[in-house]
């Protein structure tokens, strides 16, 4: 057990402790730090550790008769901090001289406290994320939790947003200039941004994305099923997950078909009969577009990127000060900014190009 922790980072083993900011007062922190069971108690400013009120600063405090309402950041000592990422075995070494070590986050977020005891006690399972979002790319796999992230992300992600947009277009080119010759009758017209979706949908289930795509959704079924990231069980786990993005795409495209088309005369009664069947259907259909489109069985490589991207997300989150995140940080963690990024950067690269040899591309 010894052994294995000095090859774990910190992070995993150290022990979670209580924090007060610089502005509060001293007996305020020394009663928190009493309560905790702690032999010091880290003072931050701003969430970031300035220094640490430990009991020989006590001693100062009674041997001065400092007022017990004087702030505790004028009185703090500069005790080592060590990254939660560092290795047990270099902790160690640093513990030969310091008795206990703040451990800090690559932002000087505090985490924890570790001394030589951490080291020696009950083996614990690593704490799992209670819920796991992911995307695929055209590369590999990308999980996050909302505030850690794992596997292919930045420009892998981007490179998604490209590929989905590239082949939207060429769906709608495609199908433009194969109806263009036809009679106003046969025209498609309200068809074609469906069918341009559908050309996009059988590019990715052709291509190596839709392998990752499902290798993605079996291991956050792994990660959030405490199953064992290994290829065989992620392997046996189900392709298609509940919370999908797809499922929502399916959703909003089901609705615009049914209110858009001419089905009907009556705009009303469409938007009635788009909202009821989008809402007791969109799951079914979602789950059969991953599972047909979205989504094939993965290869050995697809799986193991996977299991990567999950190992990564778990030693990030083991080690994490913070395990919540703001809207902002969630909703660039999704990985959604990227791939619209890269959707937009697909358009303008299109459009230039028409623009520069007079063709029309893009039309939608």
């Amino acid at each position: 057990m010894i052994k294995d922790r000095l090859h774990q980072p910190v992070g995993r083993f150290m022990r979670p402790c209580v924090t007060i900011e610089d502005f509060a007062s001293v007996h305020l922190a020394i009663e928190r730090m009493r309560d905790a069971g702690q032999e010091c108690i880290p003072v931050t400013h701003d969430g970031k550790l300035v220094g640490v009120l430990t009991q020989k600063s006590i001693v100062r405090i009674l041997g001065e008769s400092i007022e017990r309402t004087e702030a505790v950041g004028a009185l703090v000592e500069l005790l080592p901090s060590i990254l939660n990422k560092t290795t047990g075995s270099e902790a160690l070494r640093q513990l030969e001289s310091n008795s206990t070590l703040v451990v800090v986050d690559e932002h000087d977020v505090v985490c924890g406290l570790l001394n030589p005891s951490c080291f020696i006690g009950t083996v614990m399972e690593p704490e799992r994320p209670p819920m796991v979002g992911g995307m695929a790319t055209p590369f590999g796999v990308y999980l996050t939790t909302g505030t850690v992230r794992g596997g292919n992300s930045g420009w892998y992600l981007v490179s998604t947003g490209v590929f989905l947009m590239t082949f939207l277009g060429i769906g709608y080119e495609l199908i433009e200039r194969a109806t263009a010759s036809l009679p106003v009758a046969w025209q498609l017209g309200g068809l074609t941004p469906i069918l341009a979706r559908l050309f996009m949908l059988l590019a990715f289930r052709a291509f190596p994305i839709a392998g990752y795509h499902a290798a993605e959704h079996q291991v956050v079924h792994a990660l959030e099923r405490d199953e064992a990231l290994t290829p065989e069980v992620v392997a046996r786990m189900p392709r298609v997950h509940p919370r999908c993005g797809t499922n929502i795409a399916v959703a909003i495209l089901m609705f615009m078909a049914i209110w858009h088309t001419s089905w009907g005369p009556d705009e009303e009664l469409r938007l009635l009969a788009g909202f009821f069947i989008t809402f007791f259907l969109w799951r079914s259909v979602g789950s059969f577009v991953q599972y047909w489109f979205t989504t094939k069985k993965p290869n050995a490589k697809q799986i193991a990127s996977g299991i990567l991207a999950g190992q990564e997300l778990l030693d990030q989150y083991a080690v994490a000060a913070n395990r919540t995140a703001g809207p902002f940080l969630r909703i660039y963690n999704s990985g959604m900014l990227h791939v619209m990024a890269g959707s937009f950067a697909a358009l303008g690269i299109a459009l230039a190009i028409g623009h520069a040899f007079g063709v029309r591309f893009l039309s939608f």
